[in-house]
């Protein structure tokens, strides 16, 4: 009796260790994520971003983009990036899943054209290269088939001049969403991206 209690217990180890491993190595994501900002096609700006798990609470990701859309007759062209470094804090899940908090830099460069020219026939056109920093706190969620969604709220502050090449700084004013746009001073960072755990 005691023996078969014993290889009860054995039997039971064998297949319960087994699955606990498997559901253990299925919550554990890959280190690299691929993802896209769905919501930027609506500013046609196309944004993309790569992270990568350095060890299990640490990853590293650059974001790269880019602008091509008018306001109020004034073309935005242009480019960008944003590397950033997440923590990730929670205490049952591993880099990159799971809530973190973020730091980010942000670098960018514009070129803006008005439908207007000068005495000289030339394009009224400026340039406008902002630099900035700033923090967010978001989840990244990493299902079973590899799918990911990161949801982010981020605060930062970017500077930069306007450089006029023809015209005036008037003639690109642009209002509040041009603001947005270029983003100068203080601004908010929400975004959602989608993307492939590998």
């Amino acid at each position: 009796m005691k023996n078969s209690i014993i290889l009860a217990f054995a039997a039971a180890a064998l297949f319960f260790i087994p699955t606990q491993q498997a559901h253990a190595q299925a919550q554990q994501p890959k280190r690299a994520v691929i993802k896209v900002n769905p919501l930027s096609a609506f500013a046609l700006t196309g944004s993309g971003f790569l992270e990568y798990a350095i060890t299990d609470n640490l990853s590293a990701q650059l974001g790269a983009s880019l602008t091509g859309v008018s306001i109020s007759n004034v073309k935005f062209r242009g480019y960008g990036f944003t590397p950033e470094v997440r923590y990730y804090f929670s205490e049952n899940k591993v880099a990159p899943m799971g809530p973190y908090v973020a730091g980010y830099g942000r670098i960018r460069s514009f070129k803006l054209t008005a439908e207007k020219k000068d005495e000289e026939g030339r394009d009224y056109s400026a340039t406008y290269k902002p630099v900035g920093a700033g923090v967010a706190i978001g989840n990244q969620w990493i299902f079973n088939s590899g799918l990911t969604l990161d949801v982010f709220m981020g605060a930062g502050y970017n500077g930069g001049n306007l450089k006029v090449n023809a015209g005036t700084e008037e003639d690109f004013d642009t209002g509040i969403i041009g603001d947005m746009l270029l983003g100068g001073g203080f601004s908010f960072r929400p975004g959602i991206a989608i993307g492939y755990n590998f």
